[in-house]
């Protein structure tokens, strides 16, 4: 009865001695790096057209590995009124793939230390962390019902719902179901490779009728800024503002994310460059919004007109050789000068005295007669040849030489 026992203990040391030799464990799997979900999904609906508009990933899952994004594959169903709201898995699938954004590749860096890597043509593709924008037509097709799971069917089953009138139609729901006709939609990173990553939150985008659509829209502006201005159909109603061009090519976000509940919106205005604004009225859920029929685009190339301010602080000093005026500095960017202007005697009517903008704050006036009224102003000129408000005048009664003796 001992024999086996010492055969046991005797076969202890040469197992323990197997696991400290170099015997390879088995291998492990080879890395298979996929990107973490798309962030800042939103979607907007505007008639029978939906925008998404995402950032696209930056990183993967493992952040240990090199980022590796081919692509955002955009996934979106339809379900009819009253029908049960889809899980991820059931809206993540091939049939329901509707498009996918390109996504441009991350540079490689160069083999040589400190020398950039190559530059080709400008790449119009987002790459990752940038903002990507997608959109579609809705189908005017009928949706197709959801095919429930066992799952769903059980729980449909059992559940008593909760019923709720659907105004205006008056109809009675359950609040289980799907309330609107909804386009489901879902947005997944795709690495290099093919490989899906996890998918972003689902947006549900319902087909209920869109807000009134906001008043004209008028652009004015002024020497510094430029400004929108609306008339909203209902007091506080949301807008949302998109810059775009006279054919109608919008920018990929409104000027400003969250929707502007004033009559008015402005922006620093640009001399010379021709600007174009849609405004829509706004109904925001969340992540999801639905707006109104577009007003625009309305167009402007804002021509600057606007002289520089009155120059201050006009004096006028004599001496034996005539007068010599003084002024204060205007502040202006486009500055080009200064026109000095004086009315003699009884006439009201200043001559220009200085041909072309003078950049002295200083001018000699040798004409100057003994005994005469003089009244002088100065005026600021701008680069674009605009005058602004002449200064107030400064007046010598009677000019004699001994005037500051």
């Amino acid at each position: 009865m001992t024999r086996p026992l010492a055969i046991v203990i005797g076969l202890v040391p040469v197992v323990l001695v197997a696991a400290g030799c170099g015997i390879k464990a088995p291998p492990l799997p080879p890395l298979r790096p996929v990107p973490v979900p798309p962030t800042q999904v939103f979607a907007s609906r505007v008639g029978d057209r939906v925008t998404l508009r995402l950032m696209v990933p930056a990183e993967n899952t493992d952040p240990a590995t090199a980022v590796s994004v081919g692509g955002v594959e955009i996934y979106a169903r339809t379900l009819p009124f009253g029908s049960v709201v889809p899980t991820i898995a059931q809206l993540v699938r091939q049939e329901n793939l509707v498009g996918t954004i390109a996504v441009r590749p991350v540079p490689e860096a160069s083999d040589e230390p400190g020398v950039p890597a190559a530059e080709g043509p400008p790449d119009p593709r987002p790459g990752p962390g940038e903002l990507a924008v997608w959109s579609e037509t809705i189908s005017a097709a009928a949706p197709r019902e959801l095919d429930l799971t066992r799952e769903q069917r059980a729980r449909v089953a059992a559940q008593r719902p909760l019923w709720m009138p659907l105004r205006p139609t008056g109809l009675i729901v359950p609040l289980t179901r799907v309330t609107l006709p909804t386009r489901y939609y879902a947005a997944v990173g795709v690495s290099d490779r093919r490989r899906p990553g996890r998918p972003s939150p689902v947006l549900a985008v319902p087909f209920g009728p869109a807000p009134e659509a906001p008043g004209p829209l008028e652009m004015t502006y002024t020497e510094s800024t430029l400004k929108l201005e609306w008339t909203t159909r209902e007091p506080g109603a949301s807008v949302s503002v998109v810059e775009t061009t006279r054919s109608g090519e919008e920018q990929p976000a409104p000027v400003q994310e969250a929707p502007i509940t004033t009559g008015s919106w402005s922006t620093p205005v640009a001399f010379g460059v021709e600007r174009c604004f849609v405004v829509r009225q706004v109904i925001r859920r969340g992540a999801v919004s639905i707006e109104s029929a577009t007003v625009g685009p309305t167009c402007e190339t804002p021509v600057d007109t606007f002289g520089p301010p009155a120059p201050t602080g006009l004096e006028a000093v004599s001496s034996p050789d005539g007068v010599t005026l003084l002024w204060d500095a205007v502040t202006a960017a486009d500055l080009a000068g200064y026109l000095v202007l004086r009315a003699e005697g009884a006439s009201e009517t200043p001559v220009l005295l200085t041909p072309k903008p003078i950049t002295s704050l200083q001018w000699p006036d040798p004409t100057v007669r003994s005994g005469v009224r003089y009244v002088y102003f100065v005026v600021a000129v701008d680069t674009a040849g605009n005058e602004g408000a002449r200064s107030q005048g400064f007046t010598i009664e009677r000019f004699t030489p001994q005037d500051n003796e």
